[in-house]
């Protein structure tokens, strides 16, 4: 990290001068076959039958290209964001859990920050990633702690034989906002290069109604950082990967309504690298993966006398295996090793470690040809602190007809205690046990073409169950601690519909999306808890979202509606946030001159000018508008594919 700082203005402005990526892909049409091996991890793909998985598809990534995790899963996704405000705070609540109970994969490795437990989604730039998907429901039997309400999916897939390809994206909007991406790839048949930079600054002085239209102060933010990546085939379908990915962030914290100074503000700086060999055999696929985590989070407020310097370091070896004894049976053993780190004058001591240890073993089978699935998983954790539970998930799919399929998961789930609810130094607790308890779903999914269009249904229906929920409460000398309070139980329904018209040059997308979360407080250890059979706040009951796409030739449309209703404030439900409506315009056309491509964008956030909070003293910006124009240069490899 120490040469990057000393080196960082020449790194980026020669990134930004040979400026490439395989963003835009989707926008120069590729008609190369290429046979390519898996990368990914096999379990990830081979061992979730009966769940529900979204993939956020190539159109949609392209428009959000400029816009961090938090925007992309608000507008395409069942996920509600718990966003304070631009470049503030934002996590996740996925089937009425909290913002720890979500995983986060890169790669799949969960970089879920160990003091904290969650990540914030605003740090997050969609630019980077070639796939981002959805997991819903309970998946620790895979991932391990903190995926009980599901997990978000971000990876990176190395591509080879695609020649020489460059990018370069500017952008500019409302309140002096500025955006750059840039990045190069290279590939033959053996070898694959990837770089990426990014640049996001903004005073964000946006305006806001409270009584009056007013406009934020104290509230400007810089975002930066790279992504490289390296991938190499050798022998015989066997390919070793290296990726890293370095981010740094400054911003300061706008006040609440009705303080009129501002005086926190938080940089953080994460380093992430790891290094993965997979070999694909017709039977056996072996593979061994490594992690090195490194973020820093330094928090001030001189008002509070506030000073808070954190660092952690994680590191990750794992190992599996993919078995195929036949085409009806297959078998997956793995093992995981986790150490943390953590270096802060929070803590009772300076410096915390923890390590666990999971052994993993799945199983497929395939039945009726390629008509039934069912997947068994088992996990089992060892740990340096405390007892983890064993966990399981089994899930069941099944083709009735060719439009059809209904499937079934059941999971058994866990979450461990947070670096930070162990160790505080004023209020951390030790004894603290990890939260468990189960997860089940069904669903039915339907597609029926019918001459250009192209019907596509998902409905589900979800239940939760978690035991010694972690909440933190007023301890003695009025500091907060946390205890094993609740138990919780979620339910609700979610679907994902979408219809779909193909004419020649023409496409024509309506999707929909609704969620139904009843989130309750079954029971509580603390006497007499006003929480208890109330919908846990910051929790929606209703959740719908609905987008329209057209194509044209090279000329794009896409508008994104969100709808948000009552978010309970307060543990007894007594004060609440008003539902509201928010809607996004993006509009894109390309022009293509060969080797070299334009692309020009145009994006209206809240189209309507609405009012809203998602966040109670936290207020969002009105109508606001951001323009970009991407250059692509495409030059393919003139070898032969093989």
């Amino acid at each position: 990290m120490k040469i990057f700082k000393q080196h960082r203005y020449p790194i980026f402005v020669a990134a930004i001068y040979f400026a490439s990526a395989e963003f835009v892909a989707g926008q120069i049409k590729d008609t190369v076959p290429l046979n390519e091996i898996i990368i990914s991890t096999v379990k990830a793909e081979k061992f979730t039958a009966g769940k529900k998985n979204q993939k956020i598809d190539s159109l949609t990534l392209q428009n959000f290209a400029n816009s961090n995790l938090s925007e992309l899963l608000t507008y395409n996704s069942s996920v509600f964001m718990k966003n304070y405000g631009p470049g503030n705070i934002s996590t996740s609540s996925l089937r009425g859990g909290n913002s720890s109970q979500t995983g986060v994969l890169w790669n799949g490795f969960n970089i879920q920050n160990p003091m904290l437990g969650q990540n914030d989604f605003s740090q997050i730039p969609n630019f980077i990633f070639d796939n981002v998907a959805i997991e819903y429901g309970g998946t620790a039997a895979l991932w391990g702690s903190g995926a009980i309400g599901g997990n978000i999916q971000l990876n990176n897939k190395a591509k080879f034989n695609r020649g020489f390809t460059t990018l370069l994206n500017v952008g500019a909007g409302s309140y002096n906002t500025l955006k750059l991406n840039a990045g190069i790839h290279y590939s033959d048949a053996k070898f694959s290069t990837n770089t990426k930079v990014y640049l996001n600054k903004s005073e964000n002085n946006f305006n806001f109604i409270n009584v009056s239209e007013k406009s934020q102060t104290h509230s400007d933010y810089n975002i930066k950082g790279f992504l490289q990546e390296i991938s190499y085939l050798f022998l015989d379908r066997q390919k070793i990967t290296a990726r890293a990915w370095y981010n740094k962030s400054f911003r300061n914290y706008s006040p609440t309504l009705g303080n009129s100074i501002g005086k926190s503000s938080q940089e953080d700086e994460n380093l992430k690298i790891t290094a993965d060999w997979i070999s694909e055999g017709k039977k056996i696929t072996p593979a061994i993966r490594f992690a090195y985590f490194e973020d820093v989070l330094n928090y001030t407020d001189s008002i509070a006398n506030i000073f808070s310097n954190n660092k952690t370091k994680t590191l990750i070896t794992e190992g599996d295996v993919y078995y195929k004894i036949n085409n009806n049976h297959k078998i997956y053993l793995g093992l995981n090793y986790t150490n943390y780190q953590a270096t802060t004058s929070n803590y009772s001591s300076s410096q915390h470690e923890l390590s666990k240890t999971a052994f993993l073993l799945g199983y497929n089978l395939n039945l009726l040809k390629n008509k039934l699935f069912f997947d068994l998983n088992l996990r089992q954790e060892i740990s340096s602190a405390y007892n983890i539970p064993f966990t399981g998930s089994g899930g069941i799919s099944y083709q009735i007809i060719k439009q059809i399929k209904i499937k079934v998961n059941a999971a058994k789930v866990y979450r461990l205690p947070t670096l930070n609810d162990l160790y505080w130094k004023t209020g951390g607790n030790p004894n603290l046990k990890p939260e468990d308890g189960y997860t089940y779903e069904g669903g039915l999914d339907f597609a029926l073409p019918i001459k250009k269009f192209i019907l596509q249904t998902e409905l589900t229906y979800f239940g939760k169950q978690i035991n010694n929920w972690i909440n933190w409460v007023p301890g003695p000398n009025s500091f907060p601690t946390p205890l094993n309070v609740l138990l919780v139980y979620s339910r609700g329904t979610e679907s994902s519909s979408s219809l779909t018209y193909l004419n020649k040059n023409m496409k024509i997308k309506l999707g929909i999306n609704t969620t139904y979360v009843l989130s309750t407080s079954v029971s509580s250890a603390l006497p007499n808890d006003a929480a208890v059979d109330k919908q846990l706040v910051y929790t929606p009951r209703y959740n719908y979202g609905a987008n329209i796409s057209i194509s044209i030739y090279d000329f794009s449309i896409q508008y994104f509606h969100n709808y948000v209703g009552y978010r309970y404030t307060s543990s007894d439900n007594t004060t609440w946030l008003t539902p509201y409506d928010v809607g996004n315009l993006k509009v894109a056309y390309v022009f293509k001159m060969k080797p070299v491509s334009f692309l020009t964008t145009i994006h209206i956030n809240n189209l309507f000018n609405t009012d809203y909070k998602i966040i109670e003293q936290r207020p969002m910006p009105l109508r606001n508008y951001e323009i970009s124009i991407t250059l692509i240069y495409n030059k393919p490899n003139k070898n032969k594919i093989i």
